[in-house]
């Protein structure tokens, strides 16, 4: 299984938010007719917030999903997009293919094998990436430990250890290959 993540442009059909022009999609599938469902993050009044999209149309989603790659989240910056995907050697090949096929331009900013990363937990990544992204390593801080545990729906304790737990292994793992 390989992890990547694609720098594409903003498809034009999607151009249009009301939400700003930063916003994370979380949770994207696609129904039989090709409409795109997703959970958007977003930040309103200094908190953030989520709504559900539902039977919007995207090419460019129907075009990875339909590549069998599953979407772990895409983050909509300005005229961008940079989506976190997971697939096979065959869906990464079907993907590119797909996204040639829409003359779209994109960029494969990087690739790496799953498995051979450091084994975090669903939570324990979910958590971690989320952290990240919403800039809660930042100095100072762009998200509180509160704001981070309500959009995981878990308590602020569960959070925090999940974030620990997941930065431990991040450490072992790159400390032990930077000694090997």
């Amino acid at each position: 299984m390989l992890r990547i993540v694609i720098r594409t442009d903003v498809p034009d059909e999607c151009k249009k938010s009301r939400y700003g022009d930063s916003i994370t999609l979380r949770r994207i599938q696609s129904y039989p007719d090709g409409k795109i469902k997703a959970l958007i993050v977003f930040k309103s009044k200094n908190k953030y917030e989520y709504t559900l999209i539902d039977a919007h149309e995207c090419k460019l989603v129907k075009a990875l999903l339909d590549s069998g790659a599953m979407v772990l989240h895409a983050q909509v910056r300005k005229n961008e997009v940079l989506w976190t995907l997971v697939c096979s050697w065959d869906e990464f090949k079907k993907l590119t293919a797909n996204l040639n096929e829409l003359n779209l331009g994109y960029e494969l900013v990087w690739k790496s094998n799953f498995f051979e990363d450091v084994k975090l937990s669903g939570s324990e990544f979910e958590a971690l990436k989320l952290a990240l992204e919403l800039g809660y390593f930042e100095n100072p801080k762009k998200v509180k430990l509160k704001e981070l545990a309500e959009i995981l729906n878990v308590s602020e304790a569960t959070a925090s250890n999940l974030i620990r737990k997941a930065l431990k292994k991040v450490v072992e793992k790159s400390l032990t290959n930077y000694m090997c």
